[in-house]
């Protein structure tokens, strides 16, 4: 009795390995629009212990911390297109890979903000706080299409004595942790975010 116990057991185990146990066939847009039609959940991490479901949001057109779907293009530089919600703080990112939804990035409040910009021929997610006096700071994160990233810097100018709360040739700037002018510093904005 036993050993066919085992022998069943071993048997199930096999099948469930050879049939993909836990995997999804569904494709990256579908697994997205699952997402968004309330049949699956997107994960903060690989644990899978942090979750969010699209009808968890706030989604009122006249609140301005609630959410709307937005476009769907590749932020993690995989060729797969990644969905955009809108919503407060530069919304979130939501990333399909491995048969599962994760959330990729998101606002963080007003001295973290979501954006995205191309640059160095690649796409750089961005966090930035530029609407507090005495600073302008940009985190830029670029993924390798596995939800890890692949690099990151901070890019900032601080001006914590400024009577005009703007920055001049006197201020602090930085560029992946070297200090560096503040031509520089311009010149990098304009080659980061074309301005």
């Amino acid at each position: 009795m036993k050993k066919e116990c085992f022998t069943l057991i071993l048997l199930s185990g096999v099948l469930l390995l050879a049939t993909g146990c836990g995997r999804s066939d569904r494709e990256p847009e579908e697994l997205l629009d699952a997402f968004l039609a309330c049949e699956i959940p997107a994960f903060y991490d690989d644990s899978g212990e942090e979750s969010l479901r699209f009808d968890q949001l706030p989604i009122n057109e006249e609140d301005w911390e609630s959410y709307s779907v937005g476009e769907r293009i590749d932020l993690d530089n995989d060729g797969e297109n990644e969905l955009i919600l809108d919503g407060p703080y530069g919304g979130m990112y939501l990333d399909a890979r491995a048969g599962k939804v994760y959330v990729l990035a998101a606002g963080e409040g007003t001295a973290r903000v979501l954006s995205y910009t191309d640059y160095d021929d690649a796409v750089w997610i961005v966090h930035r706080d530029t609407s507090h006096m005495g600073r302008q700071t940009y985190w830029l994160t670029k993924y390798d299409g596995e939800g890890r990233m692949a690099d990151e810097f901070r890019l900032a100018a601080e001006y914590w004595d400024s009577s005009e709360s703007t920055y001049d040739e006197n201020s602090d700037f930085t560029y992946r942790d070297e200090k560096i002018s503040m031509e520089e510093y311009e010149a990098l904005l304009s080659e980061i975010f074309g301005r």
